[in-house]
């Protein structure tokens, strides 16, 4: 049997690695084609055909191979059959979109989990920090999550916690900013988008000062959405001493299988004591700054107590990742945390942090959702900026929605990407049709990423509920079991409902065939994202 799975193994990535090859060789081709054009000549104009007719072997050869490299993949049928139809009605814009999303490497374990046996770290940290609490778990829905959550992410329970929730952005990025400017030991961050703006730079100034009175600072960024963060900003970091690195950097993007693969994840920790977790970037958009999007809606977690060690742990797999510095040893780890007695200021809120992403074995924040929704007895509130749902999801929602549970889901009114925007107003109809109730956020732009079950359980984190966040990126989700947390995203739910507009499913109904056509098309694509 194991024998069976190794040669099958072995066959995928020979398959792999041939089509990668045959790509190369065909964007040669391909260039060589069009400098032969633009050149002309008779000779030039034989040798043309002649390099055309191989570009078509070669053409049709990996196209062959990628689709036999989909079928091997086992993945779903809907995304499997969804590529060989766009590879074959759209070949040339099928290869280039399989080169940049298609290829699935969970499955091929490429990080192998992101180059470090993470699972045993974690089990080495678990026994040492958290093995002696006792925290009670109420039955039912909080009993099964935190069951799921311990097996397919290791999230373990901390129950000696603190959390605000808090609603506002330009609030959040002043307590951002007022925590960064207390430390006095380290900072960790890691941030999927930064720019260059007076935001960013305010970020940057405040950085390089905290690094010069000797504060330890490390900065994750995502590489692909910072392209445009000019090099003079990250060379003024790393000259002041902060330790400013890539996460999976790519030169060459379509030959680069990294591409789609991304560091979506907002965290900030300062002296292993506080931590910071939520949606926002670091930009001017993000404070509400620009006339399209207006006022920016984002959450932030401010995080205290033991749930610290595991978002230290979290982040320092990551920066091990992307600098081969191990800090994860016991000795060293302990230096990254707090353990000073805080009196107080922590209460029994019993948290577990979930890490996500094409690292695991398990779309851990997906499952999440999907148990969730299925196991609500009374409610379901989410706020996400894009809704792109598999079949799964889509049928725990409606099944949900018959059995009567009450859901609400808030939406942004205005879209910042065309194709999940339209996408996401696919899923409408059905929805609304079963009883599910969508709105769509009016006093600017939302972001937020909050699911509140049963008003007993709190999700908050950088994940949306869409399939690239439950699949490709690697994002973060705090999953808290606090009345009082709850009650706090109840109040800003509730205020984001006063500040939307009800879908009429009616009124929905009478839409042209233009935006239909858009939401089908959109949702067409959606496998591939």
């Amino acid at each position: 049997m194991h024998c069976d799975q190794g040669g099958g193994l072995v066959a995928q990535k020979v398959l792999n690695t041939v089509t990668l090859i045959l790509a190369l060789l065909l964007s040669l081709l391909l260039i060589a084609s069009l400098i032969q054009v633009i050149v002309g000549g008779d000779i030039v104009q034989t040798f043309s055909r002649m390099t055309l007719s191989v570009i078509n072997i070669v053409f049709a050869v990996t196209i062959v191979l990628i689709i036999i490299v989909l079928v091997l993949e086992n993945s779903s049928p809907v995304h499997t059959l969804a590529w060989i139809m766009v590879l074959i009605f759209l070949p040339i814009v099928g290869f280039v979109f399989y080169l940049f999303f298609g290829r699935n490497w969970r499955k091929t374990k490429l990080f192998n989990r992101k180059g470090l046996q993470d699972a045993m770290q974690l089990d080495e940290l678990s026994g040492k920090y958290f093995s002696q609490q006792s925290c009670p778990v109420k039955p039912g829905l909080e009993s099964k999550l935190r069951k799921l959550l311990e097996r397919n992410s290791k999230a373990l329970l901390t129950c000696s916690n603190s959390v605000e929730v808090i609603s506002d952005t330009v609030e959040s990025f002043s307590r951002l900013v007022a925590g960064i400017s207390a430390a006095t030991r380290h900072i960790h961050m890691v941030y999927f988008s930064i720019a260059n703006d007076a935001t960013g730079k305010l970020l940057k100034d405040l950085l390089i000062e905290k690094a010069k009175r000797g504060v330890e600072i490390r900065f994750i960024y995502d590489d692909v959405a910072c392209w445009r963060l000019p090099q003079s900003f990250k060379q003024s970091l790393r000259k002041a001493g902060v330790r400013f690195v890539p996460f999976m950097p790519v030169w060459i993007p379509f030959l680069n299988s990294h591409m789609n693969y991304r560091n979506h994840r907002k965290l900030v920790i300062v002296d292993g004591s506080t931590a910071y977790l939520g949606g926002l970037n670091i930009g001017d958009q993000y404070l509400g700054k620009t006339p399209y999007f207006g006022y920016w809606r984002d959450s932030l977690a401010v995080l205290r107590g033991d749930c610290i060690y595991s978002l230290q742990a979290i982040f320092l797999l990551d920066w091990f990742f992307v600098s081969k510095e191990n800090l994860l040893d016991p000795q060293k780890f302990e230096h990254y945390i707090d353990r000073s007695d805080h009196g107080d200021s922590r209460s029994h809120c019993p948290i577990q942090i979930v890490a996500s992403g094409p690292d695991s074995n398990h779309a851990n924040i997906l499952q999440l959702y999907f148990s969730a929704i299925s196991n609500a007895e009374q409610s379901i509130r989410i706020t996400t900026p894009y809704l792109i749902l598999n079949d799964s999801l889509l049928m725990a929602l409606r099944t949900a929605a018959i059995s009567g549970v009450k859901i609400q889901i808030i939406l942004p009114g205005k879209p910042d990407h065309f194709m999940v925007f339209w996408g996401s107003r696919s899923y409408f109809q059905e929805l609304m049709e079963v009883g599910v109730e969508i709105y769509e956020y009016q006093k600017g732009f939302m972001h937020a990423k909050i699911l509140i079950v049963d008003d007993e359980v709190l999700g908050l984190g950088t994940a949306n509920m869409d399939l690239r966040s439950f699949n490709h990126n690697f994002e973060l989700t705090a999953l808290i079991y606090d009345d009082r947390a709850v009650r706090q995203a109840l109040h800003a739910f509730n205020d984001d409902l006063a500040a939307s507009r009800q879908v009429d499913l009616q009124e929905f109904q009478k839409r042209n065939l233009i935006q239909r056509s858009k939401e089908s098309l959109c949702r067409l694509f959606s496998p591939l994202l």
